[in-house]
């Protein structure tokens, strides 16, 4: 009772409205003008037809209920009317002549096909817990309308209908009526046409309802469907009824007075164009995942479902979401998490397993339709009995769909359980539902097909990514893992800046903007992978294959030797050879000093490195010097271990790195990863390299990738030219960078207070290396 399916609710049959017809409960229907069309298969279950009147808008689908479904029918198809309406409809349609007389012919199991029943105003029938009495309808003769009781509330479906005062007394004497459904066919402007064919006009229906002792809930029918339009404004004119005109598919809920809105074939397309665009834009493959159950069980009204896919090995399927709206069951695996013990594919012997219906849907790519799950014998209901014992649940009727990929095949199931009718209780599911489920469960298939190659692309690319940073990382002793620190530090300053709210808290990084900073990280020195080791390992000054300080030690030695000589042949004194060997040693030791790099190079040492160069001694006879040129030259590099020639060819990586990352075609989530990554050597001040950028060309990226490389580099344990640098030492460096405009001055102030700074000093530095800064 509480519901009323209204199946067709126009005046005229058009291809947007069909003509009036009421289903009232699962068996009874009031008029036949869209039965069909609006039910299918489900026609077979109406067994009582109420006929307001015999005109063929009304009557339109009675000689197909039987016609159609004549070997599916199980009772007697019973239509009831007054004795004018049932003698119309036996004389000129069930006739033998524009269709077969019905009411001769039997059903397969012996029951008459077709009966009629005359009723009176004075009738009540009873039907699905209803009591159905005819009212008079001022229309043609022998015209009802109807009302419906379950005994507490009515409701009362006009027919077609002139000015109608038995129609108002019917109200005014029955308080149980809450609802009135009332024709209105024609805009005032055809008053004469309306009272001439017998039907009401906006204003005859005000002056109606302005007859009736309460107010009762309005809804409109019957509108001619060329006259919807000025119909409508007139009825909010005078009544403020426009929310209430009824459409094809609407349900009425005659307790809360309100109604329903069907979904149309378009719409529900529409809706699923929809969601395929929300899926679409979706990029968490685990929401995803999650949408494409609710919205399934949504198009489909289903009370729960499951969402599985098939595993890597294709040999399981595994649970990923499971819902159940009257449970409150909301459980969904994020990141591979296990909810359920996955189902097997196939048996213990390899065979395949047909015992449960998911792995059978999923192995032979078809849509199962179960319409009772406790009648059924053919499948393995186990865990559904499980499922029902352990909640308190009552897993009726059952839909399960395969997930197809463009090549159609199956990756992944969904199982819906019990379908909700319109009474809010288990219906089985429909054809309509299984083509609704397997067009929508296609495009899903395809989104998810979609995302998963995306992520297995963008997997592919941070794994290669990975190797190609760790095989720089490992190319020289001295700086590795500097790339696996960048790709750590420079995310953590990004992750503060993005949590900071006060100075930089108009900024903000999503994940997306997360994975390209770290992955620009990973990049930033690939054009390293082309630098000679020679180069990158330089420890000294004078190392090349093995460090040139040796030869110079053996040369010095020679020295002495000849100064040893000299006082043996009594050419020098004791006192003399012994201050001689002193100085020689102290100069070794000076230069193995010098050739550390790890202090600037002062005036008096370049001088005492210069005087140096002009020690001789005899080598097979010859002359010789105890420094080459290019020992003498590279004795002298001011700071640090490599010549000018060397910081060309190291600092040329720069430059190789703009060539290498500007020719890959990085996706649109990535697009900034090319200058982030390549611009960690510019300066502010516009004095850096590659590109002499200034400070209005730096992004707030670049200048986080700026201040990580630098504080990796001078925090790192294993340099060449220098130990582990305490905290503030390297903020001292820092500072005055800051001070010559080389690098962000208030990024770098946020930074010695920030979050980054004290997880990446607890993972990432020695103990030895923390002081107060």
């Amino acid at each position: 009772m509480e519901n009323i399916k209204i199946l067709g609710s126009g005046g005229s049959r058009t291809q947007g409205s069909s003509s009036t017809c009421f289903r009232i409960s699962q068996s009874v229907l009031i008029d036949a003008g869209n039965v069909i069309k609006a039910i299918g298969d489900e026609a077979v279950e109406i067994n009582h037809i109420f006929i307001t009147h015999a005109h063929a808008d009304h009557i339109t689908d009675l000689p197909f209920l039987i016609d159609g479904f004549f070997e599916q029918r199980q009772e007697t198809l019973m239509i009831y009317g007054s004795k004018d309406t049932i003698n119309a409809i036996k004389t000129h349609v069930f006739n033998d002549e524009i269709w077969p007389d019905f009411s001769k012919i039997r059903l397969p199991n012996g029951e008459i096909s077709l009966s009629f029943c005359e009723i009176s105003q004075s009738d009540t029938l009873n039907f699905d817990g209803l009591f159905i009495t005819p009212i008079f309808a001022n229309h043609t003769k022998g015209s009802f309308g109807y009302k419906v009781s379950d005994g507490e509330i009515s409701y009362i479906i006009s027919g077609d209908t002139y000015l109608n005062d038995e129609l108002v007394r019917a109200i005014n004497d029955d308080l149980s009526v809450s609802s009135l459904i009332v024709e209105c066919s024609f805009s005032n402007r055809l008053g004469a046409l309306a009272k001439s064919s017998s039907h009401l006009t906006p204003e005859l229906l005000t002056s109606l309802v302005l007859g009736l002792n309460r107010k009762v809930n309005l809804f409109i029918y019957h509108i001619k469907p060329i006259y919807l339009d000025e119909i409508r404004h007139e009825l909010k004119e005078l009544l403020g009824a426009n929310d209430k005109i009824l459409e094809d598919g609407d349900e009425i809920n005659v307790k809360k007075g309100v109604v329903k809105p069907f979904t149309s074939a378009q719409a529900q397309f529409e809706k699923i164009l929809n969601i395929n665009l929300e899926l679409a834009d979706e990029e968490d493959f685990d929401k995803i995942l999650q949408m494409i159950l609710t919205y399934t069980r949504e198009l489909t009204h289903s009370d729960g479902g499951t969402l599985y896919m098939i595993s890597p090995d294709k040999k399981f399927l595994d649970f990923k979401v499971i819902e159940n709206e009257s449970l409150g069951i909301n459980l969904s695996g994020h990141n591979g998490e296990k909810l359920w013990d996955s189902l097997p594919l196939y048996t213990d012997d390899g065979t395949p397993n047909h015992a449960m219906i998911a792995s059978i849907s999923a192995l032979e790519n078809r849509v199962i339709n179960i319409s009772d799950v406790y009648g059924s014998n053919e499948y393995d209901f186990e865990g559904v009995r499980a499922f029902d014992k352990k909640y308190g649940y009552n897993s009726s009727s059952m839909l399960t769909i395969p997930l197809v990929n463009h090549e159609n095949e199956v990756i992944g199931v969904i199982q819906l359980i019990n379908k909700i009718s319109s009474k809010n209780k288990a219906t089985i599911y429909n054809k309509t539902d299984e083509k609704i489920a397997r067009i929508f469960s296609r495009q899903a298939g395809m989104v998810l097909t979609t995302t998963q190659l995306i992520l297995s692309l963008e997997e592919f690319l941070n794994a290669f990514v990975s190797t190609i940073a760790s095989a720089i990382d490992a190319k020289s002793k001295h700086t590795i893992n500097h790339i696996t620190k960048m790709a750590k530090l420079a995310p953590l300053i990004a992750k503060s800046i993005s949590n900071d709210k006060t100075i930089y808290k108009d900024v903000t990084y999503s994940k997306a903007d997360m994975d390209e900073i770290e992955l620009a990280a990973k990049l930033h020195d690939i054009g390293k992978i082309s630098m000679p080791e020679t180069i990158m390992d330089k420890a000294t000054k004078l190392q090349r294959v093995i460090d040139g300080i040796e030869l110079i030690k053996d040369r010095l030695e020679i020295i002495k030797r000849d100064k040893e000589i000299l006082f043996l042949k009594n050419e020098i004194s004791k006192e003399q050879f012994d201050a001689d060997i002193k100085e020689l040693d102290d100069d070794m030791k000076f230069i193995q000093k010098v050739n550390k790099g790890s202090e600037f190079m002062r005036v008096e040492d370049t001088k005492r490195i210069i005087l140096m160069s002009k020690y001789t001694y005899m080598r097979e006879g010859i002359k010789a010097y105890l420094l080459s040129e290019q020992e003498r030259y590279n004795l002298l590099i001011e700071k640090g271990t490599l010549t000018k020639e060397e910081k060309d060819v190291m600092n040329s990586h720069a430059q190789l790195s703009i060539d290498m990352l500007k020719v890959l075609p990085f996706p649109k989530k990535y697009q900034n990863v090319f200058h982030i990554a390549v611009n960690h050597h510019e300066k502010l001040n516009g004095k850096g390299y590659p590109r002499g950028l200034g400070e209005a060309d730096l992004t707030l990226e670049d200048r986080i990738m700026i201040l990580a490389d630098i504080f990796e580099a001078l925090t790192s344990h294993s340099r060449p030219y220098k130990g582990a640098m305490k905290l503030s030492e390297a903020f001292s460096i820092l500072d005055a960078m800051a001070d010559r405009n080389e690098i962000d001055k208030q990024m770098l102030e946020f930074f010695k207070s920030s979050d980054a700074l004290r997880e990446y000093v607890k993972d990432e530095l020695s103990p030895e290396q923390v002081d107060e800064f």
